[in-house]
C-alpha cells in the first residue's frame, strides 16, 4: 500500500509505520505459510494507541488478534501504532479499519472524522465498563504530612502522561470538582511515560512528593512482589463499590475499539464478535459491548480540553499570549496619542498664555494712554485756571486797593491814626470823641483782611512769574492757629464741629516749632488740610478733626514725596498730623487723591490738593495722606513734614521788648478807657 502524507502527520506516520512492521512479525508468526497469499490479498489494519500500561501488549493486542484470526482465518492484519498527540490527523491519514485507543481519543475521533464503538476494555477489578479506569495518588506511607489530596497543595508531582484519563486527567477533575485550579495546584507535574518502574520508583526514592498512576496498578505490582507491600499508599481514596482498588478520583471507561465508515461491513461484524470473545492471558481484562462517555465529556468540558479546548484560550492567559504584540503596539498608539496630545496642550497654554500677556500689555497700554490723556487734559484745564486766576488777580489788585483806601478813609474820618506794630488794634483815636470799641475792631479786621487779600494776589501774580519768597522762619503752631481762626470764620452757621480743634504739642508755650518758609503759605496749606478735613465730618454726632504736632529725629517713613533738599538723617524735623473719622472712602475715591488734578468731591475742580503738594514741595517739605487703622480704615491722616529750624527756634526764644511798641500800647490804652467810661 501506498500513501501521500501531509507534512504535518509525517512524524506520527512515522512511528505508525514502524508499528505496522511490528504488527505484521506478530501476525505471522500466526498465519500459516498455506494462508500467506488470501491475508496479502485481503488486509486489515488495526491502529493502536501506545498508553503507558505495562504489559500492553500482552493483555490486550495479542489477545485481540488471536480472535480475529480465529474468526477470520487467513486474514492478514497490519498493526500500526498511533500517538494521542496525532491521533486525528493519523487516522485522517492512514483510514485503519479499526482502532483502539482511549475513550477520550476516540470520542474525538467522532466529533471530527465518525466512529463507531464495537466494544469497551473493562478490567476484572471493576463491575461496569463505564467505570473501569481512573487515577491514584499514590506517597510514601512514612508522609504523616500528606494525608489528604488538599495537603498536595504547592508539592511536586510525578505522571505518566499529561492525556492519561487513567491518571492526571482524572486527578485534574477531582481538583476542579473541589474548586480548585487544577493547572496552578501543585508546584510541579514531571510526566515520566510509565507508570512502573518510572513513577513508582520516583515517589519511593523521594525525589517526588506523590505519584499519579493509573487504578489498580499499585494493587497488581504488590500483588507481583515488586515492591514492599505497605510501602506506598493511596491518598483520599474513595469509598464506592464500584472497584476493589483504591482510587482517588471518579472512574471512566478504560480502552474502546471502534470501526469507520469505510470499514466493511462483514469485516466489522466479524470483528466485533472477535472482540466480545478475545480474552486475556490471565483473564485481567475483557470487551463488552455496552458504552457511556458522558464521564468523559463532563471531563473534557471542565478541563477545557477535546472539544472545549478553545476556550482556553478565551482565558486571560491564553488572550495575553495571543494578543500580547497587538496589546503593545496599541498602548504604543495610545502612548504616542497621549504625547501629542501633552506637545498641542502645553502648546496651546504657551500660546493661550502668549496672548494673555499681549492682551494684558495691551490693556496696561491703553491705561497708560487714557492716564496720559487725563494729565494733558489736566494740564490744559490748569493752564487755563492758570491763565484765569492771572486775570483775576490783575482785576483784584485795584478793587482792594480800593477798599484800603476807603478804610482809611473812614478811620481819618474817625479821628483814628494807625500804630505800626501794636498787636492787638491798629489804630488810636487822636480825637475828643468816643468810638466804639467794636467798629475798631471792625475797621482793623476789614484793613487786617484786605491787607491779606492784597498779599495773596501779589503771592498769586508771583507765581505766574516764578518769583518766590525767600524763606524765613515760621512758627507753624502760630501759623496753624491763624489757619483755625480763618476757618471759624469761613464756616457758616450750621456747620458744626465736635469736639472744637485740639491744637496739641509737646508743651508747645515752653517749645516752639520753628521751621523756614512762607508764613502766608504755610497757613493756606494748614487752612486747606484742615478746611478738608471739617468738611469730611461735618453731619456726622461723633466728627471729630484733630490736629498733632511733634518733633522727630528722623524724617517720618510716610512722606510721600522727598523734598529736593532733604535734612540729613540726623536732623530733626517737625511733624503735623491732621486727623478726622468721616465715613470710609473707597479704594477708587482714596486711590484719586494720589492724583494732581483729581477731586474726590462733586463740585471740586481738584486744585485743592495739587495746590497743597506745591505749597508742601516749595516750603521743603512731605506730605502722605493714609487711612487710619486705628478706626479699621474710617477717616484719613494726612501727615506734613518740615524739617527744623534750630537757629530760628533759638533766635525766637530769646525775649525782648520793642520800647516804642510798648509806650505804643500804653497810649492805645489811655485812648480806650474813656470810650469805656461812655459806653458804661
Amino acid at each position: 500500500m501506498s500513501f501521500t502524507l501531509r507534512p504535518f502527520a509525517s512524524a506520527a506516520l512515522l512511528l505508525s509505520m514502524a508499528g505496522l512492521c511490528a504488527g505484521t512479525l506478530l501476525a505471522a508468526e500466526q498465519t500459516e505459510p498455506s494462508e500467506a497469499s488470501a491475508v496479502r490479498a485481503r488486509p486489515l489494519v488495526l491502529g493502536v494507541v501506545e498508553t503507558a500500561e505495562p504489559s500492553f501488549d500482552d493483555n490486550t493486542v495479542r489477545p485481540v488478534l488471536k480472535a480475529m484470526q480465529s474468526a477470520a482465518p487467513g486474514t492478514q492484519i497490519d498493526v500500526v501504532r498511533l500517538s494521542s498527540a496525532t491521533f486525528e490527523v493519523a487516522v485522517a491519514q492512514l483510514k485503519p479499519d479499526l482502532v483502539i485507543s482511549p475513550a477520550a481519543d476516540f470520542l474525538r475521533i467522532v466529533d471530527s472524522i465518525g466512529a463507531h464503538p464495537i466494544g469497551t476494555r473493562k478490567t476484572k477489578y471493576a463491575k461496569h465498563p463505564s467505570k473501569s479506569a481512573g487515577g491514584a495518588v499514590i506517597a510514601l506511607a512514612s508522609r504523616t504530612d500528606i494525608q489528604k489530596l488538599t495537603d498536595l497543595r504547592g508539592k511536586y508531582i510525578a505522571a505518566t502522561l499529561p492525556t492519561s484519563v487513567d491518571g492526571m486527567l482524572a486527578v485534574r477533575m477531582e481538583l476542579a470538582e473541589r474548586g480548585f485550579d487544577s493547572r496552578q495546584f501543585f508546584r510541579s507535574v514531571r510526566y515520566l511515560g510509565y507508570s512502573m518502574p518510572n513513577v513508582i520508583e520516583s515517589v519511593l526514592s523521594g525525589h517526588f512528593d506523590a505519584g499519579v498512576v493509573p487504578v489498580c496498578t499499585l494493587e497488581r505490582i504488590e500483588a507481583e512482589d515488586l515492591i514492599e507491600r505497605g510501602a506506598l499508599r493511596v491518598i483520599s481514596p474513595k469509598s464506592d463499590d464500584d472497584t476493589v482498588c483504591a482510587h482517588t478520583s471518579e472512574l471512566y471507561p478504560d480502552l474502546v475499539a471502534a470501526t469507520f465508515s469505510w470499514t466493511d461491513p462483514e469485516l466489522t461484524r466479524l470483528t466485533t464478535s472477535a472482540f466480545l470473545a478475545s480474552k486475556s492471558a490471565d483473564a485481567e481484562f475483557n470487551w463488552y459491548g455496552t458504552s457511556d462517555f458522558h464521564r468523559i465529556r463532563a471531563l473534557e468540558e471542565t478541563l477545557q480540553i477535546g472539544p472545549w479546548a478553545y476556550l482556553q484560550e478565551m482565558t486571560p492567559e491564553a488572550l495575553w499570549r495571543r494578543w500580547r504584540f497587538a496589546v503593545f503596539a496599541v498602548l504604543a498608539g495610545l502612548g504616542l496619542l497621549l504625547l501629542n496630545e501633552w506637545r498641542l496642550r502645553r502648546l496651546v497654554a504657551k500660546r493661550t498664555g502668549e496672548l494673555k500677556r499681549s492682551m494684558e500689555e495691551r490693556d496696561r497700554l491703553a491705561q497708560r494712554e487714557r492716564a496720559v490723556r487725563d494729565r494733558l487734559s489736566s494740564l490744559e484745564r490748569m493752564g487755563a485756571i492758570s491763565q484765569l486766576c492771572a486775570m483775576i488777580t490783575h482785576e483784584l489788585k485795584q478793587p482792594v486797593g480800593a477798599v484800603i483806601n476807603y478804610v482809611a478813609v473812614v478811620k481819618l474820618k474817625l479821628g483814628l491814626q494807625t500804630v505800626p506794630g501794636l498787636p492787638g488794634e491798629t489804630a488810636l483815636n487822636t480825637s475828643e470823641r468816643p468810638v466804639d470799641p467794636l467798629l475798631l475792631r471792625a475797621l482793623a479786621g476789614a484793613e487786617g483782611e484786605a491787607h491779606r487779600i492784597a498779599a495773596i494776589v501779589d503771592r498769586v501774580r508771583s507765581y505766574a512769574r516764578r518769583q518766590h519768597a525767600d524763606p524765613v522762619p515760621v512758627d507753624i503752631v502760630r501759623e496753624a492757629q491763624n489757619a483755625l481762626r480763618s476757618l471759624k470764620a469761613e464756616l457758616r452757621p450750621f456747620v458744626v464741629i465736635r469736639p472744637p480743634f485740639s491744637l496739641t504739642a509737646d508743651d508747645a508755650s515752653k517749645r516752639r516749632l520753628i521751621m523756614r518758609g512762607d508764613p502766608l503759605e504755610i497757613e493756606l496749606l494748614l487752612l486747606n488740610v484742615m478746611k478738608n478735613a471739617a468738611e469730611a465730618v461735618q453731619g456726622l454726632p461723633d466728627g471729630a478733626v484733630l490736629v498733632k504736632f511733634r518733633r522727630e529725629t528722623l524724617p517720618s517713613p510716610l512722606a510721600e514725596n522727598p523734598s529736593p533738599s532733604p535734612a540729613a538723617p540726623s536732623a530733626e524735623a517737625v511733624i503735623v498730623e491732621v486727623e478726622d473719622n468721616g465715613p470710609r472712602l473707597s479704594d477708587e475715591a482714596f486711590e484719586r487723591l494720589t492724583r494732581v488734578s483729581q477731586s474726590v468731591k462733586d463740585e471740586g475742580l481738584g486744585l485743592g490738593l495739587g495746590i497743597v503738594r506745591s505749597l508742601v514741595e516749595e516750603n521743603g517739605g512731605r506730605i502722605a495722606i493714609t487711612r487710619r487703622e486705628d478706626l479699621s480704615g474710617r477717616g484719613l491722616r494726612v501727615t506734613l513734614c518740615f524739617d527744623l529750624d534750630a537757629e530760628g527756634l533759638k533766635a525766637q526764644s530769646a525775649p525782648h521788648t520793642d520800647p516804642a511798641d510798648k509806650s505804643a500800647a500804653q497810649a492805645f490804652q489811655r485812648s480806650h478807657e474813656p470810650a469805656a467810661k461812655t459806653a458804661k
